[in-house]
């Protein structure tokens, strides 16, 4: 279903912590939302292990901007 952006928000706001997104990365597209806003990391498990995520792809288009 993708992750709980909505609470990933909410700790962004109140905390200056360095997080992690666990739970829910369905796609490249996840990862890449997670990446743009400026959260420390994400696990990725399952959609990889299903082949719904390509890490290669996915850090090639990160480091690409």
């Amino acid at each position: 279903q993708g992750p709980n952006f909505e609470m990933y928000e909410q700790i962004a706001k109140t905390s200056k912590i360095n997080f992690v997104v666990s739970g829910g990365i369905k796609d490249a597209q996840n990862i890449k939302d997670a990446a743009n806003k400026d959260y420390y990391a994400c696990i990725v498990g399952k959609a990889y292990y299903e082949g719904k995520v390509n890490l290669k792809e996915v850090i090639a288009c990160l480091q690409n901007g």
